[in-house]
C-alpha cells in the first residue's frame, strides 16, 4: 500500500474546500499532469452521500465515466457490468468505521504530527484503485499515487478559483449538461505552471469501445472430439463476473471471479455453470474446461446464442474449431433472468 504524507496533505486540503457543495458529478474537468498525460476528474458528494474525487486516466479511463450514463438502466445486472469494467482512482471521504485499521493508523499518525483535525463526517481518507475485472484495492503503483496527488492539488486550486471568480468564469457549462458518448463538450483544463496553475480549456473525448479478448482455442484433440459428437439442441450462454473479489497468492489486486452460465434455449434448463478463475488472463483454461464439460455429458450444441460482446469474443474461435454455430442476438431476456438469479444466489450465499 502506498499512502504518503504528501498524498494525505493533498487529500485533506481538498476536503477543506467542500467542493461537492458547488459542483456535482456532471461537472467534469481535466488536469494536465506533470508527465504530460491528461486525466479527467469528477467530484461526487453533491447529493450528500458518497463524497469522493473520481480520477479517470486518459480516453479509456474516461469511458468508464461515460458508461455510467450511457449503459446504466439501474438494474442489478447493469450495475454489475459497470462495476466489472470500472477503471479509475478514487479518493473517498469516509466514516471512521468504514476505514481499514492499518489505513486508519496511518491517517491518525499523519494528523497528529501535522496538527490536522479529522472531520467527524466524511473526514477519513481512502484511496482506492479500480481496474477491469479486478476488485477495488489500495494504491500500490507509484504512478497511480502521483496521479492521485496531482489530481487532488489541481482540484483544490479549481475549487478555490470557483469560490473567488464563479462557476461559469472558470469554464463550466451554464446548463450543467452531462458529457455524452460523442465527446466534444468544452470543459476546464487545469495546467500546472511552476508553483501555481492556469485554467485553460479542452474537449471531452468520445467513448472508447471496450476491447474484449478473443482467444484461440489451441486444443485440437478436444476440438476434434467435441466436433465428432452428434449435434444437440441450441443453448444460450454468457460469462458473468461476481463482485466478490478473490485474493491471489501474491497479495496483488484481487480479481473478480467469472462464471460461464449456460441454459437450453427451448426451455431455459440450466447446464452446470463453469468457473473462470482469472479473466482475461486464464481464458484458455476456461475454454478447455468448457470442451471437457461438453464431451463428458455428450453435449454438442448445434448453435450457441449470446447477447454480449465479451462472451461472443471469448468463444468465437472455440465454436469455429468445434463446429458450433455462434449467433449474436440483440437481447436474450430469459438468459438475463437466469443470470440475475444465478449471480444473486452465488454472491449472497443462497445457491
Amino acid at each position: 500500500m502506498i499512502l504518503t504524507d504528501s498524498m494525505l496533505d493533498a487529500a485533506f486540503r481538498f476536503r477543506e474546500t467542500e467542493a461537492w457543495k458547488t459542483l456535482d458529478d456532471s461537472n467534469v474537468f481535466a488536469v494536465r499532469l506533470s508527465d504530460g498525460q491528461t486525466i479527467y476528474c469528477s467530484i461526487m458528494g453533491n447529493g450528500g452521500e458518497h463524497h469522493s474525487l473520481g480520477i479517470y486516466i486518459g480516453d479509456k479511463g474516461f469511458s468508464t465515466y461515460l458508461r455510467i450514463f450511457m449503459d446504466n438502466d439501474g438494474s442489478f445486472m447493469s450495475n454489475m457490468h459497470l462495476a466489472t469494467l470500472f477503471d479509475c482512482i478514487n479518493c473517498d471521504y469516509m466514516q471512521a468505521k468504514d476505514i481499514d485499521e492499518d489505513v486508519k493508523k496511518t491517517i491518525r499518525k499523519y494528523a497528529d504530527s501535522h496538527g490536522v483535525k479529522i472531520p467527524r463526517k466524511h473526514g477519513w481518507i481512502d484511496f482506492t484503485r479500480h481496474k477491469p475485472y479486478r476488485g477495488q484495492w489500495c494504491i500500490t503503483d507509484k504512478n497511480d499515487a502521483m496521479i492521485a496527488e496531482e489530481a487532488l492539488r489541481a482540484a483544490t486550486f479549481l475549487a478555490n478559483e470557483i469560490a473567488k471568480k464563479g462557476y461559469e468564469e472558470v469554464g463550466f457549462d451554464a446548463y450543467h449538461d452531462y458529457p455524452t458518448p460523442k465527446g466534444g463538450k468544452k470543459i476546464p483544463l487545469i495546467v500546472q505552471d511552476g508553483d501555481s496553475y492556469t485554467i485553460q480549456s479542452t474537449l471531452t473525448p468520445a467513448l472508447v469501445e471496450t476491447e474484449y479478448v478473443a482467444p484461440v482455442f489451441n486444443n485440437d484433440i478436444l476440438a476434434h472430439n467435441l466436433a465428432s459428437i452428434e449435434k444437440t439442441e441450441p443453448i444460450v450462454c454468457r460469462l458473468e463476473h461476481l463482485q466478490t473479489p478473490i485474493m491471489p497468492e501474491d497479495d496483488e489486486q484481487p480479481h473478480l471471479p467469472g462464471m460461464l452460465i449456460m441454459a437450453t434455449e427451448s426451455d431455459g434448463r440450466m447446464l452446470l455453470p463453469l468457473a473462470s478463475i482469472d479473466y482475461p488472463e486464464n481464458t484458455q483454461a476456461l475454454l478447455t474446461q468448457l470442451a471437457n464439460h461438453f464431451c463428458q455429458f455428450e453435449i454438442h450444441p448445434e448453435e450457441i446464442k449470446v447477447s454480449d460482446n465479451l462472451t461472443f469474443a471469448l468463444i468465437s474461435d472455440f465454436c469455429k474449431k468445434c463446429d458450433i454455430k455462434l449467433t449474436k442476438a440483440d437481447s436474450l431476456p430469459d438468459l438475463d433472468d437466469i443470470c440475475t438469479y444465478m449471480v444473486n444466489d452465488m454472491m449472497f450465499g443462497n445457491f
